[in-house]
């Protein structure tokens, strides 16, 4: 009886414990996971970024997130995907914060000019790169250094209506795919439409960017093209040797350009959400500490990526206000 009683006792005082301990026993690794996630949702020194996978490839997001945890203790967990997937994700309230380059749909994110609970608030624009063009050093579109992306976007389809070269979309719903979008409707050509059936013309990965850059690497004939932002690129152009940039900004031009902004996950629309630490996530982002942080990573001697807040006025296509500017400031003053 005595016996009997102690471990009544051990049981009742380490409840959660033993719980825990029965769900992984009995639901192996699927116990595990979902342990893990049920800690991880009520740690408020982790929270979860979705973000593209531009910052990911690139290397930049190892090289800050260390800081900001050594800073403030917090760790970040990153799902790397695609803009769209990425928006999902904070609409589901399956993160905590997002960091994306596709400015209508994330102003569609913080909406709330039709009386609905936005999904992301106090959006801050953080910094920006440029898109390029990379293809095989044989160049058969016979692209030249000065061609506005006008004349790009059309040698390109003429080329591939001939047979002469092929396209390599992401195809994915990210940003880089919408831009690419966005750059064939300016010449009025739907690429789904105008190739519909021709993968050794137009080909859509539905993979991010490095399988895409991999794939036009690999194009049988060396007749491959492909968008890519400069920051990915620069972390694999000593991969894929025989691809070169191609086409990129000329002077007067900002239609390339390609800013990224980081948006809280609304704790009004998902309670859960970890609202006060994305606070300090994106004031240290935005904060002097933060913005010579991007500044400084480099791959190469080259600067992936320009921290750009505050600034990231319509020069940059990324319109910015004084409400933003003002609202971060004081969440900025603890890595300044």
């Amino acid at each position: 009886m005595p016996h009997q009683k102690s471990l009544k006792i051990l049981i009742s005082e380490h409840k959660t414990a033993f719980i825990l301990m029965l769900l992984i026993i009995i639901g192996g690794s699927f116990g595990t996971y979902f342990i893990f996630d049920i800690l991880t949702a009520r740690n408020p020194n982790r929270i979860t970024l979705a973000t593209t996978t531009s910052t990911y490839d690139s290397g930049l997001l190892d090289y800050l997130l260390p800081k900001f945890t050594q800073k403030t203790g917090i760790e970040v967990s990153v799902l790397s995907v695609g803009t769209g997937q990425a928006l999902l994700y904070g609409e589901n309230g399956d993160v905590d914060v997002i960091l994306v380059h596709s400015r209508s749909r994330e102003d569609a994110f913080v909406n709330d000019s039709d009386g609905q609970t936005p999904f992301g608030i106090n959006r801050a624009c953080v910094m920006y790169n440029d898109f390029i063009i990379v293809g095989h050093e044989n160049n058969p579109v016979e692209l030249l250094p000065n061609d506005n992306i006008t004349t790009v976007m059309i040698k390109l389809k003429d080329s591939i209506d001939a047979g002469n070269s092929a396209f390599y979309s992401r195809g994915d719903g990210s940003g880089t795919y919408f831009k690419e979008l966005s750059l064939w409707g300016n010449i009025n050509v739907t690429p789904d439409v105008e190739w519909f059936g021709q993968p050794d013309k137009y080909t859509e990965t539905g993979q991010g960017m490095a399988a895409t850059l991999q794939m036009t690497y690999q194009d049988a004939n060396n007749k491959g093209y492909t968008l890519v932002d400069r920051g990915t690129w620069l972390s694999f152009n000593d991969t894929y040797t025989t691809l070169k940039i191609l086409a990129e900004s000329v002077v007067g031009e900002d239609n390339l350009l390609n800013p990224y902004g980081v948006i809280p996950v609304n704790p009004d629309m998902h309670s859960h959400v970890k609202y006060s630490s994305v606070l300090r996530f994106v004031g240290f982002l935005t904060s002097d500490y933060g913005q010579n942080l991007i500044n400084s990573y480099t791959k190469n001697g080259e600067t992936l990526f320009h921290g750009a807040f505050g600034m990231c006025n319509s020069t940059h296509n990324c319109p910015t206000t004084k409400e933003e500017v003002s609202f971060w400031a004081s969440y900025q003053q603890e890595f300044n």
